[in-house]
């Protein structure tokens, strides 16, 4: 086993003029400053035989197209293989449009293509200059509880996956800590559409807190893990930055402690690096007819209004208001299905693109799209090693990938998808395939 080299670096994205803030559908909102920056953060790691690169993005989502683009952009100038390049989105919904929306919300602008380059360019810089800064490093991974800093967004007793896992870099010869890189199945949606400034929402708090302690040099990379059903609604008080600061720094005082119990026999200075790569399609979806989708519209904004005139608790109206964004959604897809139009977005997102990285024992799956938080327990639970999950990874899904029990209540995410639920059995069972080879 070889010695490991390690280098990381962060870079700023935020947009330089107003946006449009993309996240919530059937409103128009535009950027008029910023509250914290949008960051790309990067970490190279290469042990002599293999080169791996992270980067967590502060964007919704990062396309195939931007995925390409990096990876070939960087393998020219560097040499690293860009098929070793994974690029995760934090998901913020305080952020600018970077795909096309395929719902055409009239409201949602097509992502500006100078912004697009842009992000293209800062991607590849910051892996560049990461892969530049590499030093002799040691390496430790460790896990904490994130309990509280989120959860179902359905119902407070619902599924999550608390369990953090935290990557931590030191150099080898000062023994300072230079890197972390964490995955935390939520959605960093504390900020609603009221909200009209960039922000990478809690998770740039705990970035915040991060530094406090441990040391401004030290780059954070956050990843999102499977957290379609999981979101703050029920472990806030309000929409506020506020909140967003309470809960990202909660997360980061936990990580902070984490790292901090770690003992001088956790780290290792050599590492094996193994990488998996397959490809998927995945199942079509079936949409019901358009006078039930239609009927289905009615029946739930009857609801809505019904909820809102009795004064219902404020986290109840919005998860069946929800469920009313959900249900104009299918509406739209189900004459976008009728027409054919379908076909098109279909063959833009598919096949996905599945990675399993091995840092030593401990692997890491990359998975493209919003999965909900149950599979990500499902391939903890069949897997004979430690694995963790991080999706809106080197492309998108448009939509949800939901568990078959959502699919049955037809909520606002089962509404909001164009893969039936047989999907995410699918990304399942290939995950278990490559965690076996």
């Amino acid at each position: 086993m070889k010695k490991l080299f390690a280098g990381a670096a962060i870079i700023d994205v935020t947009p330089q003029k107003p946006m449009f803030l993309h996240g919530y559908p059937n409103v128009g909102r535009t950027s008029e400053g910023t509250n914290d920056p949008l960051y790309a953060s990067a970490l190279i790691m290469d042990n002599g035989e293999d080169q791996i690169g992270f980067c967590a993005v502060d964007v919704i989502f990062v396309s195939k197209e931007i995925t390409y683009r990096v990876r070939e952009y960087v393998q020219q100038s560097i040499g690293i293989k860009g098929e070793n390049l994974m690029i995760s989105a934090s998901h913020t919904h305080s952020g600018p449009v970077t795909v096309t929306d395929i719902f055409y919300d009239p409201m949602v602008p097509e992502a500006d293509p100078a912004y697009v380059q842009f992000l293209v360019d800062k991607i590849s810089k910051v892996f560049m200059e990461a892969f530049k800064n590499k030093k002799r490093s040691k390496i430790a991974i460790t896990t904490v509880d994130g309990t509280g800093v989120g959860g179902n967004r359905h119902s407070k007793t619902g599924a999550i996956d608390p369990e953090v896992p935290i990557v931590v870099l030191k150099d080898f010869d000062t023994d300072h800590i230079f890197a972390l890189s964490v995955v935390h199945c939520m959605h960093p949606t504390v900020l609603h559409e009221d909200s009209k400034l960039f922000s990478a929402d809690f998770p740039g708090y705990t970035r915040k807190y991060i530094s406090e302690k441990l040391g401004g040099d030290v780059v954070l990379l956050y990843q999102t893990g499977p957290s379609g059903n999981q979101s703050p609604r029920h472990f806030i008080d309000s929409n506020t930055f506020s909140e967003a600061s309470r809960l990202g720094y909660m997360l980061g005082q936990r990580i902070v402690e984490g790292v901090r119990k770690l003992n001088r026999s956790d780290y290792q200075d050599c590492l094996s690096l193994h990488i998996r790569k397959s490809q998927l399609d995945l199942p079509r979806k079936k949409f019901m007819a358009l006078a039930d989708a239609e009927t289905k519209v009615a029946f739930v904004k009857n609801k809505l209004d019904t909820m809102r005139l009795k004064g219902e608790p404020a986290a109840e109206i919005r998860t069946v208001e929800c469920d009313w964004f959900g249900a104009e959604e299918n509406l739209k897809l189900a004459k976008m299905f009728s027409a054919g139009e379908l076909e098109k977005v279909y063959k833009a997102l598919l096949p996905i693109e599945i990675n399993s990285i091995a840092l030593g024992e401990v692997h890491f799956v990359f998975l493209p799209g919003e999965l909900f938080v149950e599979y990500s327990l499902a391939i903890k639970k069949n897997a004979s090693r430690s694995v963790f999950v991080s999706s809106l990874s080197n492309g998108v899904l448009a939509g949800y990938i939901v568990s078959e029990e959502a699919e049955k209540e037809g909520g606002y995410e089962a509404s909001n998808s164009i893969f039936p639920a047989e999907a995410g059995t699918l990304i399942v069972k290939m995950v278990d395939e490559m965690l076996r080879g």
